[in-house]
C-alpha cells in the first residue's frame, strides 16, 4: 500500500492534525501487513480504514459485513472532522472559540491578540509563546479548517497581501478578470454580504461598552478619521453634536493635534476612523491618546489594524469588495447603529436637548 500523500498532506480520513512523515523510503513501504492495508499512518494509528488517499492494494474485506463497518466507521471519522469555516482567519478564530479545548483556546488568544503576527512566526515560536504545546497549535488549526500549518499561514498571508494592496494593484487585477452582466446586480450583492458580515462578527459587549461610553454626557468626545475616513468621523460627530454635546474635532493638521492631546485625561473619549491602508498619524494618536489616560473607540476593518493596539475597543466592518475600490457601506451602517444606540441610552436627556436645540432654531429664524 501506498499513502499518496505520505510526503506532505494529513489523510483526509483522520481527526489528527498531524502531518504524515513516513521514516521509510516509498520502495521500502509496499510490504505492510493486511490488517494495515488501505491505510496511512495517521488513519492506522486511529483505526480508519479505507483513507481516500491511500492505493487499495487488494488486501481489504471485500465482504458486506467489512464493507458495512468500512463505511460506519468512515461515518464516525467524518463527523467527527471540524467543519471549514468560511471568512478570514480571526473570524473563522472567533467562530470556534465556545468549541476549543483549554490549551487550544490559549492558541486562539494568543493569535487574537497578536492578530496576525503569531500565525506568522514558525509553529515552535507561536506554541512557545502561547504556552502550549506545537500539537495543541495543530489541533487549534485544524478546528479552524486547514489542513496544515502551512494552510493556515498561506491563509494569513493572502489577508495580509490583500490589506497592502494599492488601487492600482487591484486596478490591473480586476482587468485581468472576465467581464460579467449585471454590474449593479453583483456590486450590490457585495454590499449586502459586506453587511451581512459586519453585524454577525461584531461582539455584541464591545458595540454595548462603546455605546455606552459615547452616551455618558460627563465624557467629552473627540472624533478623528482618515483620508478618506474623515467624513464617516464628521458624520458621527454631527449626530454626537445633537444627541449629547461635548463633541471634538481635532484639526485636520498632523501638526495640531499635540494641542488636543494634551487636553486629554481620563474622562475623554477618542474615536478613531482608520481603514486599509492604514495611516501611521492616527496609530500614533491612538497611541499617544491611550497615554494620557483617554478611552480610545476604533471603527476599523480588522481587528490587526495598527491603531488597535492601542484601542481599548475595536469594531471591524466588512469593506472589500471586487474592483478597484473598497467600500465604506457596511462602517457607515455600523457607524449609524452607534449613532441609533447612543440615542436610545440618552433616554430623557435626548429629549430635552432635542426639545431645546428646537426652540432655538425657532428663535433664531
Amino acid at each position: 500500500m501506498l499513502c499518496r500523500t505520505w510526503r506532505s498532506l494529513r489523510c483526509s480520513s483522520s481527526t489528527m492534525p498531524d502531518m504524515i512523515e513516513l521514516p521509510t523510503p516509498v520502495a521500502e513501504i509496499a510490504p505492510m501487513k493486511p490488517s494495515l492495508a488501505g491505510r496511512c499512518r495517521p488513519c492506522f494509528r486511529m483505526s480508519v480504514p479505507n483513507c481516500r488517499n491511500s492505493v487499495n492494494d487488494g488486501t481489504n474485506d471485500p465482504t458486506p459485513a467489512g464493507r458495512g463497518r468500512a463505511e460506519n466507521m468512515a461515518k464516525s471519522a467524518a463527523a467527527m472532522r471540524p467543519a471549514v469555516v468560511a471568512g478570514t482567519v480571526l473570524e473563522r478564530t472567533q467562530a470556534v472559540l465556545a468549541k476549543l479545548t483549554p490549551r487550544e483556546a490559549r492558541a486562539a488568544s494568543h493569535l487574537i491578540a497578536t492578530y496576525p503576527m503569531a500565525g506568522l512566526s514558525s509553529i515552535g515560536a507561536f506554541a512557545k509563546a502561547a504556552g502550549v504545546s506545537a500539537q495543541s497549535i495543530l489541533r487549534f488549526i485544524a478546528k479552524l479548517g486547514f489542513a496544515g500549518y502551512g494552510a493556515f499561514q498561506a491563509a494569513l498571508k493572502h489577508e495580509v497581501a490583500v490589506g497592502l494592496q494599492s488601487p492600482l494593484d487591484r486596478l490591473a487585477a480586476t482587468s485581468r478578470r472576465p467581464r460579467r452582466d449585471d454590474f449593479l446586480g453583483r456590486f450590490a450583492a457585495r454590499i449586502v454580504e459586506n453587511m451581512t458580515a459586519t453585524f454577525a462578527h461584531v461582539p455584541r459587549a464591545d458595540f454595548e461598552r462603546a455605546a455606552k461610553s459615547l452616551a455618558e454626557p460627563r465624557r467629552r468626545v473627540q472624533v478623528l478619521g482618515g483620508r478618506f475616513t474623515q467624513t464617516l468621523a464628521h458624520y458621527l460627530a454631527l449626530h454626537l453634536d445633537i444627541v449629547r454635546g461635548n463633541v471634538l474635532r481635532p484639526d485636520p493638521q498632523v501638526g495640531a493635534w499635540p494641542d488636543r492631546l494634551a487636553d486629554l485625561g481620563r474622562q475623554d473619549v477618542v474615536v478613531l476612523y482608520d481603514i486599509r491602508r492604514y495611516a501611521p498619524d492616527l496609530a500614533r494618536f491612538a497611541q499617544a491618546a491611550t497615554g494620557q489616560g483617554a478611552e480610545v473607540i476604533l471603527l476599523t476593518d480588522a481587528a490587526q489594524a495598527p491603531a488597535a493596539a492601542h484601542a481599548k475597543i475595536t469594531l471591524a466592518a466588512e469593506i472589500g469588495m471586487e474592483g478597484t475600490w473598497d467600500s465604506s457601506a457596511a462602517l457607515l451602517a455600523l457607524t449609524e447603529a452607534l449613532i441609533a444606540r447612543v440615542s436610545e441610552l440618552a433616554g430623557p436627556r435626548l429629549q430635552t436637548r432635542l426639545a431645546t436645540i428646537e426652540a432655538l432654531r425657532t428663535a433664531m429664524r
